[in-house]
């Protein structure tokens, strides 16, 4: 499952978010409103399940939403081509909806032997559409451009969706100026800069990206929680590398196979 600080945004906000309540005035939303009221529910859900096993319903009523949520998302295209939130909805359903699978699970019985069966499951972003997702999210930016959280999740989902150089340029261009956004977009730009550079393994350039935002706002917890990290990944290098060394070393200090045997010969003779 990707993993993502707009994603974890969006659950934290979703868990207060009842997945079996019909919204009050659901005949009368548009489809729009409809796909971003069942995103909602599903995303809540859809989190759940990945960490626990389903309750009797849960995962029809999972399947139902993203059915039904994905189809107000492509009706709500179709009705305004160049509405940049109806193409936001859209690729939001296509990376990060969850959905039910038919998956393989191995069980091992007191004999041990081993059995396979096939069960429901539940993954987030359809993988056979993720370019469509990402298009999607592309082109609500082009027709907003002046929207910091269409381009923000945009380049998350790009850095989501193994598209790291991407997502990099999208943001520095944010960072410069490039359109000119609210100082929080900026800073925020910057944290995810970090993110992405740590992800790489380039832990001084994440660390440069998490001070260029406390820049921006000082007080800043994420950039904090970020540093704590960046400080712990930096800790584990350092101790992988000191053990590398440590086993280099007593690896030259020990004989040989060939001064062994000639040493056992000396003694022989």
């Amino acid at each position: 499952m990707r993993v993502s600080c707009w994603a974890a945004m969006l659950i934290l906000v979703c868990c207060f978010v009842s997945w079996g309540a019909e919204p009050e005035a659901a005949k009368s939303l548009t489809p729009r409103e409809q796909g971003e009221a069942d995103f909602e529910q599903n995303v809540a859900l859809g989190a759940a399940l990945t960490m626990r096993a389903g309750l009797p319903g849960e995962m029809e009523g999972l399947s139902q939403l993203s059915a039904r949520g994905l189809k107000a998302a492509r009706d709500a295209l179709a009705a305004q081509p160049e509405a940049a939130e109806a193409h936001y909805l859209l690729g939001s359903w296509l990376l990060y909806g969850y959905w039910v699978v038919q998956m393989q699970r191995i069980t091992i019985d007191a004999q041990g032997g081993t059995h396979t069966e096939t069960v429901p499951g539940v993954v987030q972003g359809s993988a056979d559409s993720a370019e469509e997702g990402l298009e999607s999210l592309r082109r609500a930016t082009e027709l907003a451009p002046s929207n910091g959280r269409y381009l923000l999740d945009y380049a998350v989902a790009l850095a989501d969706y193994a598209r790291p150089t991407e997502a990099i340029l999208v943001l520095k261009a944010v960072w410069a100026g490039q359109p000119e956004l609210t100082p929080e977009n900026r800073m925020e730009a910057g944290l995810i800069l970090s993110d992405i550079y740590a992800a790489e393994g380039r832990l001084a350039e994440g660390r440069e990206w998490v001070y260029d935002a406390l820049s921006v706002k000082l007080e800043n917890a994420g950039a904090v929680h970020r540093l704590r990290r960046l400080d712990s990944a930096e800790a584990a290098e350092a101790a992988r590398l000191q053990a590398e060394e440590l086993e280099y070393e007593q690896w030259e200090e020990a004989p040989g196979e060939e001064e062994l045997s000639g040493e056992e010969n000396r003694e022989e003779w």
